[in-house]
Order: C-alpha cells, then sequence, then structure tokens
C-alpha cells in the first residue's frame, strides 16, 4: 500500500545503473552488517545501535529495490 503523500519520481534510464551499483553496495553492506552483529551478539555485546543502524540500511535498501522495479 502507498502512502498518499508519497511521491514517485521516475529517474532517467541513465540513473538505472547508479541504482544497480547502490543496491550491490547495500546487499554487501548488509551482509557485512549481519555477521558482524552476529559476531558481537556472540561475544556479549550490546548490539542494539548497530542494529538500529542495519535496520536503517534495509529501508534503504527496499527504497532502492523498489525504485528499480518501478523503472522496469
Amino acid at each position: 500500500m502507498s502512502r498518499p503523500d508519497a511521491i514517485v519520481c521516475e529517474a532517467p534510464p541513465q540513473e538505472a545503473p547508479n541504482r544497480e551499483t547502490k543496491r550491490a553496495s547495500l546487499e554487501s553492506r548488509l551482509a557485512d552488517g549481519y555477521a558482524r552483529i552476529d559476531e558481537a551478539l556472540l561475544a556479549g555485546s550490546d548490539v542494539a545501535q548497530w542494529e538500529s543502524f542495519w535496520i536503517k540500511l534495509l529501508r534503504e535498501y527496499e527504497d532502492v529495490c523498489r525504485e528499480l522495479d518501478v523503472a522496469a
């Protein structure tokens, strides 16, 4: 469901490769962050701030994926 106040802006086709690059970068960062959070949890560290940041990255990744789907 889309928000009524959401604005959908379609980017010119030349921006798609930039979004693909951003998606790949975010995927890598998410995987790395997940592994680091898991290691820190096993070591008994407090990871609340890391998890919050990871969730923000996940939301950004989801947004980029939606943009790519719309552009397809």
